[in-house]
This record gives structure tokens, sequence and C-alpha cells, in this order.
């Protein structure tokens, strides 16, 4: 990669020996293209990471949807033992 700065060639340096100019730009040309395996694999990566905080969230739901059954049901029995009617 050639400094837009001191026009000095630094190969596949993102900072410039020379002068210390930061080069990298986050911008297509910039990338190396990735193979259709590896594109597939970052996207199972990126669906997998999102299924997982969903399944997450989904837990804690059905944690407490079951906590609270078991203390409105322990409540009533609690009530129903002590003779509250």
């Amino acid at each position: 990669m050639k400094c837009p700065r001191c026009k000095t060639e630094n190969g596949n340096r993102t900072i410039c020996a020379k002068c210390g100019y930061y080069m990298y730009r986050a911008d297509v040309m910039n990338r190396k293209q990735m193979t259709k395996g590896q594109q597939a694999v970052e996207d199972t990566k990126i669906v997998g990471k999102k299924v997982g905080k969903v399944l997450k969230v989904v837990w804690m739901i059905v944690v407490l949807i079951v906590t609270s059954f078991w203390l409105v049901a322990g409540m009533v029995w609690l009530v129903s033992m002590l003779g509250g009617g």
C-alpha cells in the first residue's frame, strides 16, 4: 500500500513505516476478498450470535413464568392450609 502523505511504498502495512500515517480505510478497496465458504462461515457466526441472544431472552421469560406460577401456587396452598378460605 502506498502512503498518501509521503508516497512511500509499504507493502501490506496499514501504518506508514516512514511517516507513521495511518493508511487503512474501511472501504472495499482495502478488504481482502472472502471466498463463498468464508462468507458462509462468517454469516453462520453472526446468525448464531443473534439466535443465542434471542434464546437467552426466551429462557429468562420462561424461567420467570414458571417461577411465578410456583410462587402463586405455593401461596394458594399455604393460605388453604392455614384455613384462610
